[in-house]
């Protein structure tokens, strides 16, 4: 039942070069341990902005968490 919930990408199809520069700047902060509002702050964005980028970088990476997102950055020498 899992398998049918949770599409894998296709392979070679990772997402990370559509990430745009501003998705790549908060999901480094997020890897530095900063929650959504600071990393807001520090982006000079709202944090509903933050909301926004997560779930598009989220779907970018075909990952369902932040932690899962950062590692997969982290992995991918992403950031």
């Amino acid at each position: 039942m899992l398998d049918l919930v949770r599409k894998e990408p296709e392979p070679g199809t990772t997402g990370l070069g559509d990430l745009s520069p501003q998705e790549r700047r908060l999901l480094k902060l997020l890897a530095e341990g900063h929650q959504n509002k600071t990393a807001a702050v520090e982006l000079g964005i709202s944090i509903h902005t933050v909301g926004f980028h997560l779930r598009s970088i989220y779907g970018k990476l075909h990952v369902h968490t932040r932690a899962e997102a950062v590692a997969r950055a982290l992995r991918d020498r992403l950031i």
